[in-house]
């Protein structure tokens, strides 16, 4: 009996450091889908979770969006698709929203390359 509590706390803490590590990787990912046209919310959530493999929750992606759109990253507008049946809200990179996603990618690039190089020689 104490294996398998043992295995599920060891399971859960994994899911629990697997989930904080991805958020921090939601917004570069997020930039990074408007980077070359608007999207909608949903569109944007299966873009992460499809080709960047994010499994975010819808609650994590909108109040993510809100807070990019309020700090100025991205502006957002209603629109109304050929034969849609309702508006959808889109999202797209703002001119400071695009430098941040630079910066950003800069700072993945080298944060991933010397921890990668880091973890490979064993925290040597």
């Amino acid at each position: 009996m104490q294996d398998k509590m043992t295995y599920e706390a060891k399971s859960e803490a994994a899911e629990t450091r697997r989930a904080q590590l991805l958020k921090g990787l939601a917004e570069l990912a997020l930039l990074s889908v408007l980077k070359a046209r608007a999207h909608y919310g949903l569109e944007i959530l299966d873009r992460l979770r499809g080709e960047a493999g994010l499994n975010l929750a819808e609650g994590t992606i909108y109040p993510l969006l809100h807070r990019l759109e309020k700090a100025g990253l991205t502006r957002a507008e209603w629109r109304i698709e050929e034969g849609g049946a309702r508006p959808r809200k889109y999202y797209a990179l703002t001119e400071i929203g695009r430098a941040e996603l630079v910066e950003q990618q800069a700072e993945w690039t080298r944060v991933s390359a010397s921890l990668g190089g880091f973890l490979e020689r064993g925290g040597e």
